[in-house]
C-alpha cells in the first residue's frame, strides 16, 4: 500500500535530510546517536513513520540546530539574516528608520 506523504511530512524530511548531510551524518549515525535502531531515520525519511515533537528537538539537539534555524524560511541564508537583524536592533531609531526606508526603496 503506496501512502501519500504529506506536504507538512516532506517538509520534516527535507529539513532534517538537510541539516543531516550538513553535519556529516548518516541515517544510521544519527539513528545510532538517538538511542534508535540503525533504520529508524532511514524509515522517517522514506515515509514510513511518525517523527514525535520530542524526537525532533533530540534531533535537533544532536544535529545543533536552533528551532528557529529549523523553522526559518531559508536555512542557508539564515545566519545572515540573524546577524543582519542583530545588527538592525543596534542601530539608533533614526538609523533604524534611514535603512528601513532605504529598504522600502529596492522593492
Amino acid at each position: 500500500m503506496n501512502k501519500e506523504i504529506s506536504e507538512n511530512r516532506k517538509f520534516l524530511i527535507n529539513r532534517i535530510g538537510y541539516f543531516r548531510v550538513r553535519a556529516k551524518l548518516s541515517a544510521r549515525d544519527l539513528s545510532l546517536r538517538m538511542g534508535k535502531s540503525p533504520g529508524y531515520i532511514t524509515k522517517f525519511e522514506a515515509g514510513g513513520i511518525n517523527l514525535p515533537a520530542d524526537i525532533l528537538f533530540d534531533i535537533l539537539d544532536i544535529l545543533n540546530v536552533s528551532r528557529e534555524e529549523f523553522f526559518s524560511q531559508d536555512p542557508e541564508k539564515f545566519e545572515r539574516e540573524k546577524k543582519f537583524i542583530l545588527k538592525f536592533r543596534n542601530l539608533s531609531n533614526e538609523n533604524q528608520d534611514l535603512v528601513y526606508n532605504i529598504m522600502e526603496s529596492l522593492k
